[in-house]
């Protein structure tokens, strides 16, 4: 009886530990499953506040291995670092006067080598094509593709900044520099590695500093280095740091709002301008100087900034100048225009290649209507050129498009599409001013003619060497000058619905113009190398010919926003060349070389 209640008690007791011992386990490979997810979240998916989650929940369990738990404690550490640095400029002191960052390349690098076709052949796609050879044994491949590997250790890089307050009085820069190596165990091995050499300084709280020679010092935080002239400047970022609430740069109203226009891109530039003003204006003596702070109302000038990124598709460039209510800035008084209505591209044919739109003066108010039924032109007068420059013209697109006419001699058809208050007045003018051209300013091949073109008539000016200019009335209240080719096919747009505006090709160019927009250049290039063609022949035509094929889906843009406070250009790149589309004219022009030089 004895015996077989001790071994009841035994099997009892076993079973207990053996339950013991699979309860740990089971919680050990918990822990060890909320570790990796953390470690995935961290280094992966860059999700810092999901990755603490998971970290702490390691941390928490008493029963997980303390190997475990102190790698853990380690990374929930860094993450909690980068959930408090939610931007660079929340490191910044307030009284910065420029500053640059730089924000995640590496995905901005991988955008541009998809652009470019450089990350591998699609899935469900085959390379093409034979490899170029270059010589010395070294070869083109038709699947050229940058290595996943270099592009995953490139997007753990964070980024950079720099922000600086002042100058020295031996001209170096004080202020703040941050770099955050990201997850990119090599750059941060480098300096931790490198900052040995360094002589140390007092930890800043439980930071390291050291003492960087004839600049001042350095501090490595969990995650980041930083640099300054001072430690006083360290310290306050630190605290910065850890109060996401203190002042700082990005707390400031008008980098907030520059900052939102732009998004994130991979280059950052803002410059305060009071601070600039405050620093170098007492420079500007003189004569000289009165002279620059009158023109460019230097008091109301408030900030300027320029970012790049990219998209998917595109890679995009924006310049600003802010400037405070009620300034004087006569510069920008000079080149501020009205902004474009798009009544001008109205007459724009679709299959164009390039415009250049300019708005000048606000459209007609209500009421404000062009005269009609005159039986004689109206007069004009010398005073009549000012007005229509600074009155009559709303807006103007100069477009140029491929020959359509015998009478173009071979050159592009160009035209300007004018949108007028007063097309008749217009007319006047622009005959006359040709009409002197023709007496005084060329030689000519014979007098103006009448001309009639989809039931417009207008006049014809021929000029020796050119093909002929002609002026006609658009029936929507425009005026048409350029060549016959370019003006029938404007006038044809117009009656047919068939404007640029309805062209795919020049979509997106378009999207660009937005209703501050006051001067546009579009230019689908792929249409544009083909159209130049035209001028050349033999080998230079096919080559022409070959790359607007490659390029035929590249587009480029260059606008103005000009609203009263704030003048703004953009700049974007869309839609570019594939490599594998440049290897065959990269064969093309190697190949008659090396024959050259071997023979």
């Amino acid at each position: 009886m004895n015996r077989t209640l001790t071994r009841s008690v035994l099997c009892v007791g076993l079973m207990m530990l053996l339950a013991s011992r699979v309860a740990a386990e089971q919680q050990r490979g918990e822990a060890e499953a909320a570790f990796q997810r953390g470690y995935y979240l961290q280094t992966h998916e860059h999700d810092p506040t999901a990755a603490a989650e998971a970290f702490e929940q390691v941390v928490s369990d008493r029963s997980a291995p303390e190997a475990l738990r102190a790698e853990a404690r380690t990374r929930l550490a860094e993450v909690r670092e980068d959930q408090a640095l939610s931007s660079f400029a929340s490191l910044m002191p307030p009284d910065v006067m420029a500053y640059a960052e730089i924000d995640r390349p590496g995905d901005h690098i991988e955008r541009i080598l998809k652009m470019v076709g450089l990350t591998g052949v699609p899935e469900g796609e085959v390379a093409t094509g034979e490899p170029v050879p270059l010589g010395n044994g070294i070869v083109l491949p038709a699947d050229l593709t940058i290595s996943p590997a270099l592009i995953d250790e490139l997007k753990k890089l964070r980024g950079a900044a720099v922000g600086v307050t002042a100058l020295t009085d031996r001209g170096m820069p004080a202020g703040l520099a941050v770099l955050h190596p990201g997850d990119c165990d090599l750059v941060r091995g480098l300096i931790e590695t490198g900052v040995q050499v360094l002589e140390p300084g007092e930890p800043i709280e439980d930071y390291k500093t050291y003492r960087l020679p004839e600049f001042g010092w350095l501090m490595l935080t969990r995650r980041m280095v930083m640099a300054s002239d001072s430690r006083e400047q360290l310290a306050a970022a630190v605290d910065r740091l850890r109060n996401p609430q203190a002042d700082s740069l990005a707390k400031r109203a008008e980098f907030q709002r520059v900052h939102d226009e732009i998004g994130q891109p991979c280059i950052f530039a803002f410059v305060d301008g009071q601070k600039l003003v405050q620093r170098f204006g007492p420079l500007l003596g003189g004569d000289e100087g009165r002279m620059i702070r009158t023109l460019l109302d230097l008091e109301h000038f408030e900030s300027a900034a320029v970012a790049l990124g990219t998209t998917d598709n595109s890679i995009q460039l924006r310049a600003e100048m802010n400037l405070m209510p009620g300034h004087r800035n006569m510069a920008y008084a000079l080149i501020r225009t009205a902004p474009i209505t798009k009544r001008s591209l109205e007459l724009v044919p679709r299959g164009a290649a390039a415009v250049v739109v300019i708005g000048l003066n606000p459209p007609a108010k209500d009421g404000d209507v062009a005269r009609t039924g005159e039986d004689a032109p109206p007069m004009i007068s010398a005073m009549d050129i000012g007005r229509e420059l600074f009155h009559n013209i709303d807006e103007l697109a100069v477009f140029v498009m491929p020959s359509v006419s015998d009478s173009s001699r071979g050159f592009p058809e160009v035209a300007a599409a004018i949108a007028v208050k007063d097309p008749e007045k217009s007319a006047a003018l622009w005959n006359q001013l040709l009409s002197i051209a023709m007496l005084f300013g060329a030689k000519t091949a014979g007098p103006p003619t009448e001309v009639t073109l989809e039931g417009q008539t207008g006049h014809r000016y021929q000029f020796d060497g050119i093909p002929p200019i002609v002026v006609v009335r658009s029936p929507n209240r425009g005026l048409l000058i350029g060549t016959e080719g370019a003006v029938a096919a404007s006038l044809q747009a117009a009656a047919n619905d068939e404007s640029i505006e309805s062209d795919e090709g020049f979509a997106g160019l378009l999207a660009h113009v937005s209703p501050d927009t006051s001067k546009a250049v579009l230019v689908d290039v792929g249409r544009a190398v083909a159209l130049a063609g035209a001028f050349v022949d033999g080998n230079d035509a096919r080559r022409l010919a070959a790359i607007s094929q490659i390029v035929n889906e590249l587009k480029v843009s260059l606008v103005t926003d000009e609203a009263p406070n704030q003048l703004v250009i953009r700049a974007g790149v869309s839609g570019s060349a594939k490599y594998q589309d440049l290897l065959p004219l990269i064969r093309h022009e190697i190949a008659p070389r090396r024959t050259a030089a071997a023979k």
